[in-house]
């Protein structure tokens, strides 16, 4: 009756299973809808997360390095409350201070560049044709495709480049009160997480404790440990390094005298927060500004900008940013990859270290099978795959050799026992009395 009763609850479940999952499958867009009213909601508790774990290493380097020198008592009750006073008044003075300093010239030069659009399509359609036609006189090549596809870019830009657009798409992004008040909210509750970071982690511990195998925990606390490693020395590091490459950008570009150098440093330096490709996604718009204005600027731009990465590439970033990943070119380059394309712009910045913490976890689980396995596993590891064939061949041989070895062995054997079985004892009532007692 019981084993009846367990077969039926099995069936039961199994249908309400099934209709369960019929019933998202003809209710995805409300779902959805829920999904996204509910991240609309935590918008503000995902920022302040970002705020306070970006805002947790000044806030660590004031409280221990330069306040947790101070012995005296008193100030040791109040050392919590002053570093992190110390910490957000410096980045985001320094933030106020360029963002007072970048706003108005990068709405000066957003606006000439709108004005000056339309001539400079006009100046670049002229060099393009003069080039198109040179190329044909002197090198035999027609390159009417080439025309006909300029044209079509230089008329898109021009319809996207008109004043109206862009002054809507502009007011439109810098004047949505619900992104200002989720970020003035991100910052007020990043200064309770950070100030009640102890507490709110002791109570998460607590919870993990009392709901989860105690077993699972060192693994993930291992897991947390590993992607803070990862993801917090990356992302302070990448953030630190593009402010100097946008100062580098910037202050070259206003020595050799070319035009739009904030708009082009901001974009320099935010897209180089993106592995691999940032540099190339930073510097291709901007080289191509520089075109529309004067081909010898962007000529000037493109040896400039290939100078800075590579002063970056070779001493800046091994410096700040170091090993931190550590993964080499392939799996750096995998990971912006499908990271980008499942999580768009998001997805190629943290792409990099998230995919570097699973690296290293299963790195770490990698390390201990081996050691379980012994001299087995690196005896297989140190075999040269490409020659397997021949090693395959010997093993065969030897099998042979061997196989051979004990078929004589086995037929000497058979033999033996044969004639052991086949020699008849003496008949001793036929024998003699001295051949009795000799017997």
């Amino acid at each position: 009756m019981k084993k009846q009763f367990n077969k039926l609850a099995g069936w039961l479940i199994c249908i309400v299973f099934a209709v369960l999952l019929l019933y998202l499958k003809d209710n995805m867009g409300y779902i959805f809808s829920g999904v996204g009213t509910l991240f609309a909601i935590l918008t503000p508790f995902i920022y302040a997360f970002g705020i306070a774990y970006i805002m947790n290493f000044p806030y660590r380097f004031f409280r221990k390095k330069v306040f947790g020198r101070i012995k005296a008592t008193w100030f040791q009750k109040i050392n919590k409350g002053v570093s992190l006073v110390v910490a957000y008044i410096i980045v985001f003075g320094l933030i106020t201070f360029l963002i007072s300093l970048l706003v108005p010239q990068l709405s000066k030069n957003l606006n000439n560049l709108v004005k000056n659009i339309p001539s400079y399509m006009n100046s670049f359609e002229i060099y393009t044709k003069d080039l198109g036609a040179w190329i044909k006189e002197h090198l035999g090549l027609d390159l009417s495709i080439f025309d006909n596809f300029n044209s079509f870019l230089i008329s898109k830009a021009k319809e996207m480049a008109s004043m109206d657009n862009v002054g809507k798409v502009f007011s439109a992004v810098s004047g949505t009160i619900t992104v200002f008040y989720n970020w003035i909210m991100a910052l007020v509750l990043s200064i309770y997480m950070l100030v009640n970071k102890e507490f709110l982690f002791n109570q998460f511990k607590r919870l993990g404790a009392a709901f989860l195998p105690t077993k699972w925990m060192p693994t993930i606390y291992e897991i947390i440990n590993v992607s803070d490693e990862k993801c917090g020395k990356f992302l302070v590091g990448k953030i630190l390094d593009s402010a100097i490459v946008g100062i580098m950008c910037f202050v070259c570009m206003v020595i050799v005298n070319l035009p739009y150098a904030p708009l082009i440093s901001v974009i320099i330096a935010i897209c180089n927060i993106i592995p691999f490709f940032g540099p190339f996604i930073g510097a291709i718009p901007s080289a191509f500004l520089l075109l529309l204005v004067s081909p010898w600027d962007s000529l000037i731009f493109i040896a400039m900008i290939f100078v800075i990465q590579q002063i970056d590439g070779n001493l800046i970033n091994p410096k700040i940013v170091g090993s931190s990943v550590g993964l080499i070119g392939f799996w750096s380059l995998f990971s912006v990859m499908v990271a980008g394309a499942l999580f768009g712009i998001p997805g190629m910045i943290l792409g990099t270290p998230i995919f570097a913490s699973i690296y290293t976890l299963i790195g770490r689980k990698t390390r201990k099978r081996i050691a379980m396995k012994g001299d087995n596993a690196e005896r297989v590891i140190s075999m040269n795959v490409i020659n397997s064939n021949k090693l395959t061949n010997v093993k065969a041989k030897k099998s042979r050799k061997n196989s051979t070895i004990d078929d004589e062995l086995k037929g000497k054997e058979e033999l033996i026992e044969e004639i052991e079985s086949n020699d008849e004892t003496p008949d001793t009532e036929a024998l003699t009395e001295e051949e009795k007692e000799k017997t």
